[in-house]
């Protein structure tokens, strides 16, 4: 009798067994597909993004989309671009939750079982090949291959993303458009607490997350200090380093002493551009000038920093095709670099250029109504035609008897020898 009910156990646990790895592996297959969707996603935009230059920043050219064969407004994509990464990303997230529950049950059945049969349990061959369900429940691995797992796990489902996310903040910093950036931050600031939440819900699937929480803390420490050191320099690399010029946080750090330098940074490359007395003693935190704010190459046409954050245009034509106009109306481009650049008959009332660099620059027949251009260089800039009222030049550099533009009241501009075309 005893004989039978033993029998009788086992076939229950073997049904069980076959029940629960049929589960796990549909939930596997689920998983694994939205994963490969997360991963498309992000290649996608990857290549989008890489599209996106600085003239098409300036002239807010539309975004075309790989594959679609669709151009999306530039603003638009890069707004609500993120929004989907995010969106898609916390669905994969939920998803490894669920699947790490049902992972953490085969797992835990197939251990009674193989206790006493002191043998890896057939069924562990039988679970899906996915990553995950490989960690938790599949049958040994050497090491090598289980941190293949782990280095899968964690690049695709944190480094990416997050990465990412970052990307569509800086590819559109150098536009200057405090809301865009500021939602940027949120997008990052909130994957972030997913990672944060899922990833303890994975690790402890049975646990609510405080509980997670705890025992994460405690039993892998110099885990948690890694990742919580990790948290904390993307959200100050976010809100405090890749600022746009004059935004409030920007202004405070900059001001603050022992934290900022002068800028454009000099540290970097071999390019020293004389800056006019409007735009010099200009500071920043120091991480954002060594990492975006160094000095512009002319060779290269690029500053000499890792990252931008103010358009650089020189040799560019960017007058519009007879019988259109160039709007730039209302826009920031402070500290942008114009050298050599052609913007005929542009419209510029209302944008702003401190500090901007128009060396040869042909503005003829432009619209500068309503321009603060506090230290702007115009040196060798074609001027003739330009409509010009009420700007700002405090600081400005002209070239000794070339052409120049009305000063207002208390304007102080420098004249400097210039060369002759």
């Amino acid at each position: 009798m005893h004989g039978t009910g033993q029998a009788i156990a086992w076939a229950r646990t073997d049904e069980e067994a076959e029940r629960l790895l049929q589960d796990v592996n549909d939930t596997s297959s689920a998983a694994r597909t939205l994963w490969v969707f997360l991963i498309a996603l992000e290649a996608y935009f990857l290549v989008a993004l890489a599209g996106i230059g600085h003239r098409d920043l300036l002239l807010n050219s539309p975004v075309a989309q790989p594959i679609l064969q669709v151009s999306v407004p530039l603003r638009s994509f890069i707004l609500f671009g993120p929004l989907l990464l995010l969106l898609v990303h916390a669905g994969v997230l939920q998803q490894h939750v669920v699947l790490a529950r049902k992972l953490k049950a085969l797992h835990g059945l197939l251990l009674s079982r193989e206790a006493s049969e002191h043998q890896v349990d057939p069924l562990r061959l039988r679970v899906s090949s996915y990553f995950l369900a490989q960690i938790e429940s599949g049958p040994p691995a050497s090491r090598l291959l289980r941190l293949s797992f782990r280095l899968m796990e964690w690049l695709t489902l944190a480094l990416l993303p997050i990465g990412l996310l970052l990307a569509f903040q800086l590819a559109y910093l150098p536009y200057h458009d405090v809301e865009a950036t500021t939602w940027h931050r949120l997008y990052v600031f909130v994957d972030l607490v997913f990672l944060a939440t899922f990833g303890v819900l994975r690790r402890y699937p049975d646990l609510s997350f405080g509980r997670g929480l705890l025992r994460f803390m405690g039993s892998t420490p110099l885990t948690f200090l890694g990742a919580s050191l990790s948290t904390i320099a993307v959200l100050l690399f976010s809100f405090t380093v890749a600022t746009v010029p004059g935004e409030w946080i920007d202004r405070v750090l900059a001001s603050t002493p022992g934290l900022s330098v002068a800028v454009p940074f000099e540290g970097l490359g071999n390019v020293e551009r004389n800056r006019p007395p409007g735009a010099r003693n200009r500071r920043a935190f120091w991480p954002t000038a060594y990492l975006f704010e160094g000095e512009v190459d002319d060779w290269r046409r690029t500053t000499a920093s890792l990252f931008a954050r103010n358009l650089v245009l020189i040799d560019e034509s960017l007058a519009p095709a007879a019988g259109t106009d160039l709007s730039l109306r209302g826009r920031d481009l402070n500290y942008a670099t114009f050298d050599r650049s052609n913007l005929h008959g542009a419209d510029l009332s209302d944008a702003s250029l401190k500090g901007a660099s128009l060396q040869e620059t042909n503005l003829s027949g432009a619209r500068l109504i309503r321009v603060p251009m506090q230290g702007a260089d115009l040196s060798l800039a074609r001027l003739d035609g330009v409509k010009a009222e009420a700007v700002l030049l405090d600081g400005a550099r002209f070239c000794q008897g070339g052409a120049a533009l009305p000063t207002q009241p208390g304007d102080r501009v420098e004249y400097v020898r210039c060369p002759s075309r």
